[in-house]
């Protein structure tokens, strides 16, 4: 029983080891209706935050 329960430990930590450099790893960019694309997305729109009153 303890062999089973040490099997299953090591085997949830090789998952979250190769899920964070999984997730380290990857491209940066966004996902629309026509594929993925890397960088950041183009948008000719102003965020509202950058034209408020700082004070």
């Amino acid at each position: 029983m303890m062999s089973l329960l040490i099997i299953v430990a090591a085997l949830f930590a090789a998952g979250l080891f190769i899920e964070l450099v999984s997730a380290a790893s990857a491209p940066l960019g966004y996902q629309d209706e026509t594929g993925f694309h890397f960088g950041r997305e183009h948008t000719d729109s102003v965020d509202p935050r950058e034209s408020e009153n700082p004070s």
